[in-house]
């Protein structure tokens, strides 16, 4: 079991962050040192998995309120709710991913036409370098 402190350390989150998002429902509520409601917070490995996973969404540019739809949407796959239920809320986790992973594309995309430009401005300024040494001897 982790504290904030070392789960803010593993994830790259700060501790405030990890309270703002559970306030907000983009993260659980953790368990608590026994099993007080004002207890230190204790994050298991699983935790720290899925709080990595939210941070990666986060850092390639998913909104909050759409991190948060996706985490109360699996809240109702654990819970007790009718079949129908069930499949409206996969659909709609499923929806949430297939958006992001299309401004995923879109963004690897673009940085792959920065990137290519950036070679090519490499190589010119090599070569005009080369070039320059080479009128010096």
């Amino acid at each position: 079991m982790y504290s904030i402190s070392e789960i803010a350390r593993l994830s790259g989150i700060s501790p405030y962050t990890l309270r703002y998002y559970e306030k907000i429902g983009v993260l659980h509520n953790p368990a608590r040192q026994e099993g007080r409601k004002n207890g230190v917070r204790r994050y298991s490995d699983q935790d720290l998995r899925f709080i990595r996973f939210i941070h990666g969404l986060k850092q390639t540019g998913m909104k909050l309120e759409d991190i948060a739809s996706f985490v109360q949407e699996g809240c109702l796959i654990a819970d007790d709710y009718p079949e129908t239920q069930i499949d409206e809320t996969l659909s709609k986790r499923i929806e949430i991913l297939d958006d992001h992973l299309e401004q995923l594309d879109l963004q690897m995309q673009q940085l792959e036409a920065v990137r290519s430009f950036t070679l090519e401005k490499r190589a010119f300024y090599v070569n005009l370098q080369s070039q320059r040494d080479q009128e010096k001897n």
